[in-house]
C-alpha cells in the first residue's frame, strides 16, 4: 500500500523491518545445521585404564595413561562428546603375570569405535605409535592375626571348648619395603561377643593399621573367628601335691598334702576325665628361696577342661633334716 504521495506506507516498512531478523535467524539455523552435519576431524582425549593384573601385588611403575586420537565425526557428535561428563576410558589388559607391555595405539582404534558406536566414527587415527606399560612387584610381608583384643563372654553353663580357629590365620601386606618394616603386627579391631551358648563363626574386621602408612594393600581386611562352645558342668577332684622338679635328697612335709581342684568339664567329656589326668605340684625353687608358703599349681591337665579354683591357695611346709 502506498500513500497518496506515492511513498510506501509506514505499515509496509514495519513489515520489512520485522521480517528481516526472522529470515536472518532462519538462514543462520540452516547454515548451522548443515555445518554441524558435516564430518570433520576433531581431537579426542582417551584415558587408558590398566586391567588384568593383581593391583595388590603390583604397582604401576610407568604407564602412558592418555592418548589423543584424531576422529572424523559430525559436528553434532563432536559436541555431544565434548559435553560428556565422564572421560572416554579404554581398558587395556596386561594379561597373565606380565609386568611389561607395549600396546600398539592402532589396536585401540577398534575398541574405541565399539565404545562410541552411537557417535558413528568415520575414521580414527593417532600420531602416537605405542603405549608403554610397566608394573613393579610390591614388597610383601606376612603376619599372623592376633585375636587378643576380642572379648568373649558365655551364657551360664557354657564355655570355650578348645582353641578359637582363625581364617585366614595370616594376612599378607603389599607395599614399599620401608613402609612394611614399620608394621610389626596385625590384630582384630576391638570387638565383644556376649552370651555365647553355641559354636559359631564370626566375621570380624582387622584393625586397619596399614591405612596410616599410605600405599599399602592387604590380602584380607576381615577374618573369620570360629569359637567352639560346649555346655560345661562343674566337678571337684582331691589331688595329692608333689614337688617338682623331684629331688630325692629333699625331704619335705606339706600341710595339707592334698588340695581340691574345681573344674569345668564339657558334658561330653565327663566319662573321659579322671584324677589320674592331673598333676598338682609346688615349685622346688620356691622352697630353696625360703618362701614361707608354697602355691600349688596344675602342671598337667587335659586341654579341654577349665580350672575354676584350687583350694587351699597356699600350703605350709616343713623341711625334714
Amino acid at each position: 500500500m502506498h500513500s497518496p504521495s506515492g511513498q510506501p506506507s509506514s505499515d509496509h516498512r514495519g513489515w520489512h523491518i520485522r521480517t528481516f531478523p526472522v529470515i536472518l535467524l532462519l538462514t543462520a539455523a540452516v547454515w548451522l545445521l548443515v555445518s554441524m552435519s558435516e564430518t570433520r576431524d576433531f581431537p579426542l582425549q582417551v584415558q587408558v585404564s590398566l586391567s588384568g593384573y593383581d593391583a595388590d601385588r603390583y604397582a604401576v611403575l610407568q604407564a602412558d595413561s592418555t592418548v589423543t586420537f584424531q576422529v572424523k565425526i559430525s559436528g553434532f557428535s563432536a559436541l555431544a562428546l565434548g559435553l560428556r561428563r565422564s572421560p572416554v576410558v579404554l581398558p587395556v589388559e596386561m594379561g597373565g603375570h606380565a609386568t611389561r607391555r607395549a600396546v600398539a595405539v592402532a589396536d585401540l582404534a577398534d575398541p574405541l569405535r565399539q565404545q562410541l558406536s552411537r557417535y558413528r566414527l568415520h575414521a580414527v587415527a593417532s600420531q602416537r605409535d605405542s603405549l608403554r606399560l610397566v608394573l613393579a612387584p610390591r614388597a610383601s610381608k606376612t603376619l599372623p592375626v592376633d585375636i587378643g583384643t576380642l572379648q568373649v563372654s558365655f551364657a551360664d553353663g557354657y564355655g570355650l571348648y578348645g582353641e578359637p580357629e582363625v581364617s585366614p590365620a595370616e594376612v599378607t601386606l603389599y607395599g614399599p619395603q620401608a613402609t612394611l618394616d614399620r608394621i610389626a603386627s596385625l590384630q582384630l579391631a576391638p570387638a565383644a561377643i556376649a552370651n555365647l551358648n553355641a559354636t559359631a563363626s564370626h566375621r570380624l574386621p582387622l584393625d586397619p593399621v596399614w591405612e596410616r602408612y599410605g600405599d599399602v594393600a592387604v590380602s584380607a581386611t576381615h577374618v573369620s573367628v570360629n569359637l567352639p562352645v560346649r555346655p560345661y558342668v562343674e566337678r571337684a577332684f582331691s589331688l595329692p601335691v608333689v614337688v617338682l622338679p623331684a629331688d630325692s635328697s629333699l625331704q619335705l612335709r606339706l600341710y595339707p598334702d592334698r588340695a581340691t581342684v574345681r573344674l569345668w568339664i564339657a558334658r561330653d567329656d565327663l566319662g573321659t576325665v579322671s584324677p589320674s589326668h592331673f598333676t598338682l605340684a609346688v615349685d622346688r625353687a620356691d622352697i630353696l628361696a625360703g618362701r614361707s608358703s608354697l602355691t600349688p599349681r596344675l602342671t598337667r591337665f587335659p586341654d579341654h577342661v577349665r580350672v575354676r579354683s584350687i583350694e587351699p591357695a597356699e600350703l605350709q611346709y616343713v623341711i625334714i633334716q
